[in-house]
């Protein structure tokens, strides 16, 4: 079924929609809010939480305005934010961020989970508000547009703080002497 007619379907009340609806964003939502709150149960609360006010808020949603991805990720962003400033904010383990490649040696794997510690490692040294933004950009892979959307401030705003996270990665890898190798951070830091 499209996402035109589920979204009709689930401002009628129809669950079967509205779970249908929300299928395809559920498991990256569980992993986002872990991403910011780095407790399993808050994370989980947040997602329950932005899954009610969704429902709850169907009637209003206005696809003239943005897309129900967006929109959706607005009201997740939100109520994990709410639930971060109930508690100190802390990051996750590195194996829940990225997915550790399956690399045919041993060695190839302990290379890939060394880089990504490193990169974890370097995104916490960061402001939460380019923390949130190098989440929803590279691991949610959300557009300039609908980041903007989700965090409701201007896409300037969003340009700006990615290169400002971008020029901060890029100022630890040359304290690290990594800038010129040929890693997962160097390459996507240099978009």
């Amino acid at each position: 079924m499209d996402e035109i007619l589920l979204i009709q379907q689930a401002k009628k009340g129809n669950k079967e929609a509205f779970n249908q609806l929300l299928q395809p964003y559920i498991q990256k939502a569980y992993r986002t809010s872990y991403l910011i709150l780095n407790d399993k149960g808050l994370a989980e609360d947040a997602v329950q939480e932005s899954l009610i006010q969704t429902y709850q808020s169907m009637k209003r949603f206005n696809e003239n305005i943005a897309s129900f991805k967006t929109w959706f990720h607005q009201i997740l962003i939100h109520t994990t934010l709410k639930q971060k400033r109930k508690k100190r904010f802390a990051f996750l383990q590195i194996e829940t961020w990225f997915h550790i490649k399956d690399e045919s040696t041993p060695e190839g794997n302990f290379l890939v989970q060394e880089e990504t510690e490193m990169i974890m490692d370097m995104v916490r040294k960061l402001s939460m508000k380019h923390q949130v933004v190098i989440i929803l950009f590279y691991y949610q892979e959300l557009s300039i547009i609908e980041i903007a959307q989700v965090l409701d401030i201007k896409e300037g705003t969003v340009k700006s703080r990615l290169h400002q996270a971008r020029e901060k990665l890029k100022e630890y890898l040359t304290k690290m002497n990594f800038k010129n190798q040929e890693t997962e951070v160097s390459t996507w830091i240099n978009k």
